[in-house]
């Protein structure tokens, strides 16, 4: 009988439905979150139409603030429960206490940065990922890795475009602007600054199955790219929408 990564202990809760104590944390999260992206320091959604309802996706955006997972999650309206997030497996699950710790605060998936015998490969990641996603859930990814210099986007890397060929299921791209200036890199406080987040019309992966590889290399370098370009050209009109105002 063939192995399964769902058989393995480590990472079957992925693939469960939440404890109670997730259910709980998730609440307050959302509560605390709802409250200060209200409030605090305000976030104006644009493109909420465009959110599937009917489907998983994978959300993407710019990544230059703490805030980015929280502001995703409050713009669908959808709740911090309902998205997962992709996990150094080095850092995150090769630790027994942390694992344990944290598989009750937030939903993680992991994936190898660096080879070695104990490496989960790519389609172990897809698998995890899709039973995840078989729940009714959705996965953030932020193209440029880490968060980068306030204002200024990194070359998006490939792994949300391959994640969404091999799932088979939508790209949801968006745009922040603001919270590069709410909660900057090494900053420990927020500051009270307008946010804007603007959803894109989902873009849905391409049919992989019968390309070569060279064929295969092409289309996600190019959807790649065009990731990158529609969401930098939304952050610039953003910036002069927000700046005529």
């Amino acid at each position: 009988m063939k192995y399964s990564i769902l058989e393995d202990p480590r990472y079957r809760h992925i693939a469960e439905p939440k404890s109670i104590l997730f259910q709980i944390f998730s609440f307050i999260f959302d509560l605390y979150a709802n409250t200060v992206l209200t409030f605090y320091t305000p976030v104006k959604v644009i493109g909420r139409e465009n959110i599937p309802r009917d489907q998983p996706f994978i959300f993407v955006s710019n990544h230059n603030s703490h805030m980015d997972i929280a502001i995703l999650a409050y713009a669908t309206r959808m709740g911090y429960e309902k998205f997962g997030f992709l996990a150094a497996k080095d850092y995150w699950f090769d630790n027994k206490s942390r694992r344990i710790f944290f598989k009750n605060l937030i939903n993680l998936i992991p994936i190898s940065r660096k080879q070695s015998p104990d490496s989960l490969d790519l389609e172990d990641t897809i698998t995890l990922s899709k039973a995840f996603m078989n729940l009714g859930n959705n996965i953030i990814i932020f193209p440029e890795g880490s968060r980068g210099v306030a204002g200024k986007m990194q070359r998006f890397r490939k792994g949300a475009v391959k994640l969404s060929m091999g799932l088979d299921v939508p790209i949801l791209p968006a745009a922040i602007i603001g919270s590069d200036k709410a909660w900057p890199k090494g900053e420990k406080w927020m500051q009270s600054v307008n946010i804007t987040v603007k959803i894109l019309p989902k873009v849905d992966p391409p049919k992989t199955k019968k390309l070569s590889e060279l064929a295969y290399n092409k289309v996600l370098s190019k959807l790649t790219k065009e990731l990158e370009v529609s969401i930098t050209k939304t952050i610039k009109e953003l910036e002069v929408d927000s700046n005529s105002v």
